[in-house]
């Protein structure tokens, strides 16, 4: 447990030897069972399992302290429970939103008392409609990846793993690892300084909507969005353990397409690891080296894939293949569009491109359409004056077609 505990905290030297002295020191003396950082964790653990108030955690620590010897080590606080987990690197940053989704209070933003697109308070309204300053309106959770990723590396047993896909796949022509996916080998074709180094990560991310109140008539949303590393083994990289939660947008309302104000933080730290990487230590080889990633791709339902790629998902031009070649007839009765054209997608000599009772009439000769390419899709959002944030709703084009995108 002492080398766990080190390679956690090798990023707060200044903070280990208190950790240390915590992970030896018994919880009461005589006991042999517990020691204070072990019954700190365990009880976090429950409080984290049943959804226990800070205000309950903090009276039942109290109680336990009185139930216990004088001279025990328990935290008697919520407060000093946090302090004594501290070094263990499970920080967060409490990001103040708007309550409409425009824009987040960093940067130039950070000392905004009101959001300068629409006016509205950061702070929220009291009872007889008094803003409550210090109280934020809405809050992003954002837990930063970085930190996490050097501390997988400075365990011996992690380090090791995650070098897996270089050395102890098989290599048979089957996809057995997402390694052997063609995004991954497109990855080392064309950056092949970032193949040379077998450790850097390649990542996906998740997101999607859900109710955290188990509800279905609940207005509360909460959307987590999670990343995945690729490098460990196929048993391992969709571990619990291993899944990390990188943010919690909370609120009344879904995002949407206002998602990308919230994920701004996460894309400038993945741009981070990307373009310039990040000093870790690997103590599996017991050496420094240059970490960097690479985002493969996102996993997510349909209408989450719109608003994460800002692509129409709905209405006559829903599929983001066929783009403006969709074939889409809207149903008058029913109110609702119905997608044909399927059969363009049969070889070109197939029977059921000749039938014409058995579908919609008349005979299908249309090619199936190709899909876009990278470059195909960067040349169209070049073509675009896209904004992010509130205000890109309808966006036009250079063109002055009178045409949106």
């Amino acid at each position: 447990m002492v080398q766990a505990v080190y390679d956690s905290c090798a990023e707060n030297p200044n903070q280990f030897n208190k950790l240390l002295e915590d992970v030896e020191k018994p919880l009461y003396p005589g006991c042999t069972k517990f020691t204070k950082l072990s019954a700190v964790v365990k009880l976090f653990n429950l409080k984290a399992k049943y959804s226990w108030s800070d205000k309950s955690f903090t009276d039942l620590l109290s109680l336990f302290g009185e139930m216990l010897s004088v001279d025990n080590e328990l935290p008697l606080s919520l407060y000093d429970a946090k302090k004594s987990l501290r070094a263990l690197g499970m920080d967060y940053v409490k990001i103040h939103a708007c309550p409409n989704d425009c824009i987040l209070y960093r940067k130039e933003y950070e000392d905004f008392a009101n959001c300068p697109t629409c006016g509205i308070s950061r702070w929220k309204l009291g009872n007889k409609s008094m803003v409550k300053e210090g109280v934020p309106a809405k809050v992003l959770w954002y837990f930063p990846p970085i930190p996490r990723f050097r501390r997988m590396f400075q365990n011996k047993a992690i380090s090791k793993e995650l070098t897996w896909h270089a050395y102890k796949r098989i290599r048979d022509g089957y996809l057995r690892h997402p390694a052997d996916a063609p995004s991954w080998k497109l990855v080392d074709h064309l950056w092949p300084n970032f193949k040379s180094e077998d450790r850097n990560l390649r990542l996906a991310i998740s997101a999607d909507g859900i109710n955290p109140h188990s509800l279905m008539s609940s207005t509360y949303s909460c959307w987590p969005v999670l990343m995945i590393t690729y490098n460990l083994p196929p048993w391992l990289c969709m571990k619990r353990k291993f899944m990390m939660l990188t943010l919690l947008i909370s609120g009344p309302r879904q995002p949407g397409n206002d998602i990308d104000v919230y994920l701004a933080p996460l894309i400038e730290d993945l741009k981070c690891l990307w373009d310039f990487g990040v000093e870790a230590y690997d103590a599996y080889r017991e050496e420094t080296f240059s970490l960097r990633a690479v985002l493969l791709w996102t996993i997510n339902d349909f209408p989450a894939y719109g608003n994460l790629s800002g692509c129409v998902v709905k209405g006559y031009h829903a599929c983001p293949i066929c783009a403006e070649k969709t074939y889409s007839t809207r149903l008058k009765n029913s109110r609702k569009m119905s997608y044909t054209g399927h059969r363009r997608f049969l070889p070109s000599c197939h029977p059921y491109r000749r039938q014409k009772k058995a579908f919609n009439g008349s005979q299908e000769f249309d090619p199936a359409p190709e899909p876009l390419t990278g470059h195909e899709v960067l040349e169209r959002v070049e073509r675009i004056n896209f904004q992010p944030g509130k205000m890109s709703g309808k966006i036009h084009t250079k063109k002055d077609d009178g045409k949106t995108c």
